[in-house]
């Protein structure tokens, strides 16, 4: 359930191992919105698995250089970030999120898989070997299996767990599509300037999306045109490409915020034929941008693993054991950043070395 990066990934990966997947979204249309979307080695291994990399590149802008500038704008470092293991795959990959999306639905339905919209399930409850689920139209529907890939705010992990609160983790980030100048050809991220923490991906060969990380209150809720003005007035200290790019900034329909919240669901995931995937198990903070290549890893790994057991409570059980200790590093680590960010004189952060060791770690097999 969910129509989102990990539902469509999941239906793919479960559709690529002949069975019968129907994809359940609460939302009347599949759509996705927001701006750009960084995706590391990761992403592009699982996108591999699925047979989606090479459209996903057509779709993007691949890179493997990661460069941070001080706040003057001058270059301060350059790192490579690494190539997935066995693979000789761009180490990231930027991309808008609807392209991304379109490449994700389109596969699904070459596939063959229903998708049925305006249907949000609000019980479960297993029926022998079956998972009944009821829906707020009056329907039910009868399944082997269910995966909740719903989101941080997700209703099957409520229904099947309970309430499990989201942790608000006092940050939030504004995205900005813009043109991209000739000096952004990787990931470029700026020294903060305090509690502002700033940085480009580059999406295609003419565009780009800047994100600003800043410390926000629990119910900041910014009109668009506030949106604009804040990020006009955090983005006005630094140097650089920044200041050479500061004047693209003002179509509000092209910004977007949102806050951090986070969730990190005990193991197992699982729960009779019930089981939870993506952001709905582990939603981290984006600092290492990890959060899209967790959920395509999930959805590669549930197929591999109902594909080789003898039944669905083995191939549950498996998936919950290889993904938990990944993702709860993932999660951690990119708390950890986001901490630091927010707390700028915090004794013994070291930001760049935590993050190009986590990309090196997200690089080994899984």
């Amino acid at each position: 359930m969910g129509a989102g990066i990990g539902g469509l990934a999941t239906s793919i990966s479960l559709a690529q191992q002949g069975l019968d997947v129907t994809l359940v979204e609460r939302r009347e249309t599949v759509e996705a919105l927001g701006s750009g979307i960084t995706l590391i080695g990761p992403s592009l291994r699982a996108l591999a698995a699925l047979g989606l990399h090479d459209e996903c590149l057509r779709r993007g802008y691949g890179f493997s250089n990661f460069d941070t500038f001080a706040l003057d704008g001058s270059v301060a470092s350059s790192f490579e970030i690494p190539s997935p293991v066995g693979t000789d795959q761009p180490g990231m990959l930027g991309m808008m999120r609807p392209a991304l999306h379109s490449v994700l639905l389109d596969h699904a339905l070459g596939l063959g898989v229903p998708i049925r919209t305006s249907a949000e399930p609000v019980s479960l409850h297993q029926v022998d070997a079956a998972v009944s689920v009821d829906f707020a139209d009056g329907s039910r529907g009868e399944f082997d299996l269910v995966v909740g890939a719903d989101g941080v705010r997700s209703t099957v992990r409520t229904l099947v767990f309970g309430d499990l609160p989201t942790t608000f983790r006092g940050q939030g980030c504004i995205r900005a599509v813009l043109p991209r100048p000739p000096g952004v050809s990787g990931e470029v991220q700026y020294h903060p300037a305090g509690d502002v923490f700033l940085g480009f991906t580059p999406t295609s060969d003419t565009s780009m999306y800047l994100y600003c990380s800043i410390p926000v209150p629990s119910d900041y809720r910014p009109t668009q045109e506030q949106i604009v003005d804040l990020l006009l007035e955090k983005t006005a200290p630094f140097g650089g490409l920044v200041a050479d790019v500061r004047p693209d900034i003002g179509d509000p329909s092209l910004v977007n915020f949102a806050s951090f919240e986070t969730v990190l669901v005990p193991e197992p995931w699982h729960r009779g034929g019930a089981v939870l995937l993506g952001d709905a198990a582990h939603c981290p903070t984006p600092q290492l941008a990890a959060g899209a290549a967790m959920c395509l890893e999930d959805a590669v790994v549930l197929g591999e693993e109902l594909g080789r057991s003898h039944s669905v409570e083995d191939a549950l059980a498996a998936y919950s054991a290889r993904r938990y200790d990944r993702c709860r590093f993932v999660v951690d680590t990119a708390c950890q950043l986001s901490h630091w960010q927010t707390h700028p004189n915090t004794p013994g952060a070291e930001h760049e070395r935590v993050t190009a060791e986590a990309f090196g770690r997200l690089a080994e097999p899984y």
